[in-house]
């Protein structure tokens, strides 16, 4: 769980969450959090689909709320046994206004 600290590049390639911009402004932003490198950074992804495909007007979506520990190496943090699948909102409206309700 220490990986994205020991392995931490200076360089101006993007390789990992962690060399990110806003990865650094969090752990600016909550110095305590940060100073525990063991402590879990998430990342949550989410994407609307229509069910169905065929009748495009309809108003019906899913939403899949994906969480994601960005604490492990590049080549675990997006595979599909560290993807966990938090909830999956439903319904005719688009829940990005709301979001927050949910989670």
């Amino acid at each position: 769980m220490t990986w994205h600290y020991e392995n931490r590049r200076s360089s101006d390639m993007l390789c990992h969450p962690s060399n990110g911009e806003a990865w650094k402004h969090f752990d600016w932003i909550h110095p305590n959090f940060a100073i525990d490198v063991r402590n879990v950074q998430l990342g949550l992804c989410t994407n609307e689909f229509n069910p169905y495909i065929q009748a495009s007007s309809s108003p019906y979506s899913y939403w899949p709320i994906i969480v994601t520990p960005y604490n492990f190496p590049p080549e675990m943090c997006m595979t599909k046994p560290y993807m966990f699948l938090s909830c999956v909102i439903l319904g005719t409206f688009n829940p990005t206004t709301s979001i927050d309700v949910y989670l």
